[in-house]
């Protein structure tokens, strides 16, 4: 005779681990975005001032950063990520739009391809983010395709 099991509500010190290690993984994630969001909003700006200003850029950068953009995109085009609720949902080619990823350095790394007026275009702005005394750092990389 089989005896039916039962869920009693308690989690194994395990399973309570493992929650924890998920929970915090998806709010770094979340963090990660909203930086990553908060940097392509300023990227949408096309001033290199405020590359400089927000972000601790160097001007010589700042000015490369404003040219590959404009290298991309056409100056009305608005630039953003894909929101949060599809941001690491993969897309055609099995791909997420933004793509976070450990790196051997330490850093995660984000792979996050630019929407041009709400759509998916070919640049992909490649960005790390690191905790620095307690709180995440965003280091912008390059913008590819």
């Amino acid at each position: 005779m089989r005896q039916a099991a039962h869920y009693n509500g308690a989690f194994s010190a395990r399973e309570h681990s493992m929650e924890t290690a998920v929970s915090d993984s998806l709010r770094r994630q979340a963090q990660a975005h909203a930086l990553a969001a908060a940097f392509v909003h300023t990227l949408d700006l096309r001033d290199p001032v405020a590359l400089q200003r927000e972000w601790a850029m160097s001007p010589a950068l700042a000015g490369e950063i404003c040219d590959m953009v404009d290298s991309y995109f056409a100056p009305q085009q608005r630039l953003s990520l894909a929101p949060l609720a599809h941001a690491f949902v993969p897309g055609k080619g099995g791909r997420p739009p933004v793509d976070v990823y450990a790196t051997d350095a330490g850093p995660l790394g984000m792979e996050c391809v630019l929407l041009a007026d709400g759509r998916p275009d070919e640049a992909i702005v490649h960005l790390e983010v690191a905790s620095h005394d307690g709180a995440l750092r965003l280091t912008y990389k390059y913008i590819g395709s």
